[in-house]
């Protein structure tokens, strides 16, 4: 079964909220009662809320969608779903970093940015060598 429209829907969704993000992260709360020409979400306070709940609206309304189809999700399927949501933690946590954040020693010591994220990269390229190497012996 082909995954490409699902894929590329899904890119597509990807791309813009990141565009999103970046015109967004220097906001400030004084920023919040500019207008925006919107009907229903009239100033930038309110667009950012509907930011917010938007995906959240529809991802519910598709896991609905599919249990009535009776496809629901797998319980692996359900573990990658929960890794994705703190994928988007991660990304947050992230918002209006620059490269120059990236090596500053934080006050209380340990960690650099940079250390936690190549940190990451390299458990992420281990969980995938991990799971090719299972699938190759299934």
């Amino acid at each position: 079964m082909s995954r490409d429209q699902v894929n590329s829907l899904l890119a597509e969704i990807r791309q813009v909220r990141e565009e999103s993000l970046i015109l967004c992260a220097d906001l400030t709360e004084a920023d919040f009662h500019q207008p925006t020409e919107m009907h229903r979400w009239d100033d930038v306070r309110r667009v950012l809320l509907r930011f917010g709940e938007h995906m959240r609206e529809h991802a519910s309304q598709i896991e609905g969608i599919r249990a009535d189809l009776d496809r629901s999700p797998t319980p692996p399927q359900r573990m990658l779903a929960e890794a994705e949501l703190v994928w988007g933690k991660l990304l947050a946590a992230t918002v209006n970093l620059s490269d120059e954040d990236l090596d500053a020693v934080p006050a209380s010591g340990g960690w650099t940015l940079r250390q936690a994220l190549e940190h990451l990269a390299q458990g992420e390229r281990n969980y995938q060598a991990a799971i090719r190497r299972a699938k190759e012996l299934m």
